[in-house]
C-alpha cells in the first residue's frame, strides 16, 4: 500500500511539473501530462484501466500498458536518434567554420 502511494505522488508530481514547466515543444508537455495521467490511473484503479482498456478494444489492461510502454520506449529512442543527429551536424559545421577561420588566420599570417 505504500509503494502504491508512494507512485501516486511521484505521477502527481510530475503532472504538475509537466503543467508548470515551459517546454520546448508542445509534443514532449503532451507525452508527460498523458504519461502521468495513465500512471495515476494504474494505480488508483484497476477496473478503470480496464474500462479504458476496453474502450480502445484492448482485451487487458495489463496489455494496454504493455503497448503503450512499447511505445514509449520507441518514441524515447527516436527522439534520442534525432538529438544526437541534430548536435552532429552543428559538431560539423562548427568544425567546418572553426578550419576556415584559422585557414583565413594563417593566410594572413604567412603575407606578412
Amino acid at each position: 500500500m505504500i509503494f502504491k502511494v508512494i507512485f501516486i505522488a511521484i505521477f502527481m508530481m510530475a503532472f504538475v511539473y509537466a503543467s508548470i514547466r515551459p517546454f520546448s515543444s508542445l509534443i514532449s508537455k503532451i507525452f508527460v501530462l498523458i504519461g502521468s495521467m495513465f500512471g495515476i490511473l494504474s494505480l488508483v484503479g484497476e477496473k478503470y484501466a480496464q474500462i479504458f482498456a476496453n474502450l480502445l478494444g484492448i482485451g487487458r489492461a495489463a496489455d494496454l500498458f504493455l503497448y503503450l510502454g512499447l511505445i514509449t520506449i520507441f518514441l524515447f529512442i527516436s527522439y534520442t536518434v534525432n538529438r544526437l543527429d541534430a548536435t552532429n551536424k552543428r559538431i560539423s559545421k562548427l568544425t567546418k567554420e572553426i578550419a576556415l577561420h584559422n585557414a583565413e588566420k594563417n593566410h594572413k599570417n604567412d603575407d606578412n
